[in-house]
Order: C-alpha cells, then structure tokens, then sequence
C-alpha cells in the first residue's frame, strides 16, 4: 500500500470538501489511504504528490479524475423502500395534492439517489396511485454527484431480488394485467425517473419547485458549513406544503423556520394544505 503523509492528506481533505462538501477529519485518514489506491493503480501514479499534481490540473483528465476521486470517498448505501415510513408520508403528500383538483405535475426529487434505489421505490408509489400512464402526471429527478453511480442507475436492468423487493411494496403485483413482465414493469418505473450528476453545494438548475425532496443519509458525510449549504438548497426548491425527507440520523442544521415536522425525520414546508393526521402519528 502506498503510504498517506498528513500534508498530502491535508490536501485531499481540501480538495474533497471544495469538489464535494466532504468532511474528512485526521480520523478518517486510513479509510482514504485505502479507498485511493485503486485510484493510483488506475493512473498508474507512484505516490500521492502525484496524484495530487493530477487532481489539480486544470484540464480534461484533471476534471475527469476530480470525479473519479470524489466517487471513490463516497459510500454508496441504498435499498428499495429504505426507511418506508417516509414512502407512506410521500403516498399522504400524493394524496393531498390530487385531491386538489387542477394541479400542475407531482415533482420529486431523488438528491443523492446512488444507483437508483430509492427513485424507483418513490416511482412504484406513484405508479400504485396514478396507474400504468403515471409518468404523464408525475417526474423524478434523481441526482448524485457520482458520475458512476448515475450512469449504473440510468442503465441497469432488473433482476431477480431488485423485482423481489420492489415486490414487498405498493407496487402491482403480476397478477395486474397492465403490468406483464417483469421487464415490462420496470421500464414502466424508469420512464418517470430522469438521472443526472449534482453537487448538492451547487444551487440545483431547476425553477418549478418540488412537491417532495427526499435527501436521506447523505449530508452526514458532509461538514457543518455544506450541510447549511445543502439545507438552503434543498429549501429554496421545495414548494409550499411540500415533503422534505432526511436520513434517520440527519438534523437540519439551520432549524426548521418553515418547515414543520411531520414524522421521523421528514418536515413540510407550511405555506399549504397539510398533509393527512395520519402520516404525523
């Protein structure tokens, strides 16, 4: 293994947090060690000074291994319906906003999807509420500033246990003549899902709003200063009466202002109807 001195590791952690808000204390030192040898493998560099030199070059590989670097330190943890009681307070957020009447269309935000868990889990909800043509009343946007795990979740294709889990959920079974196959069910999932790579420290390019914004376990990698970044981010698209979802063991660093809790770790931005009584039990 090709050693970590402390200044070279003072100048990733720099460069971790400027590319990805990433907060790496001395502590963390040998995990990074570990995760960048690939990284020096794959470049065929000698030792970190280099790869430094490479990570600061203001050029084409330069911002390519910039990304690369960033997808390294990232923890890729996701799974289908992962903490459900948020996807029970999206279906009551669902709910409220259809029984509105005229209504523009139900937008949510995937940020920080990984390899694209949870949007299809948020899509199998919609899916069970507006039918086979949901996508024509409802999109996703799932977002991850990891190139690799972006392109993983756009083409995957569905196996057995991602169909088994999708399965324990409130999607249709096969039973459901306007599902088919298996195949035929997830292309339905992915239709309403659009992939794309966001820094969460940058302000998000998208002007209508969001109605739901679920961003769970993924700023507790961050430091303090990003997470207030994040958190004004995240408010400044999420519209009045919308569902802000956190990971179980995330806090909004600013305090709630707007936002007024509506179960474990989810608030709802006030300005609108609430959601149903039941989804703040």
């Amino acid at each position: 293994m090709i050693a970590l001195r402390p200044d070279q590791y003072a100048a990733l952690a720099a460069m971790a947090e400027t590319e990805a808000g990433l907060h790496m204390p001395p502590a963390k030192r040998t995990f990074v060690t570990s995760r960048l040898q690939r990284r020096l493998r794959r470049t065929g560099l000698a030792d970190f000074d280099a790869y430094l030199g490479l990570l600061n070059a203001n050029d084409a590989a330069g911002r390519a291994e910039r990304r690369h670097f960033v997808s390294a330190l990232t923890t890729n943890v996701t799974g289908i319906y992962r903490e459900p009681h948020h996807f029970d307070l999206l279906a009551d957020r669902l709910r409220a906003h259809l029984s509105v009447g005229r209504h523009p269309r139900f937008r949510v935000w995937s940020a920080g999807c990984s390899t694209g868990e949870e949007p299809l889990s948020i899509a199998a909800v919609c899916r069970t509420h507006l039918g086979p043509m949901w996508a024509h009343r409802c999109e996703i946007l799932a977002t991850d500033v990891d190139a690799e795990v972006i392109e993983a979740a756009g083409n995957r294709t569905p196996d057995a246990a991602l169909m088994a889990a999708l399965s324990r959920g409130p999607v249709p079974g096969d039973a459901d003549p306007a599902v088919g196959t298996p195949e035929r069910l997830f292309a339905s999932l992915q239709s309403g899902i659009r992939y794309t790579v966001h820094n969460l420290l940058h302000p998000l390019e998208e002007t209508l709003g969001f109605d739901a914004i679920f961003c769970r376990n993924v700023t507790i990698y961050f430091s303090p200063p990003a997470q207030t970044r994040v958190h004004a981010n995240l408010r400044a698209q999420l519209r009045p009466g919308g569902l802000l979802a956190l990971g179980h063991s995330e806090r909004l660093r600013d305090g709630a202002g707007d936002l007024r809790p509506v179960g474990r770790t989810a608030f709802q931005r006030t300005g609108a109807r609430d959601l149903p009584s039941k989804a703040t039990a």
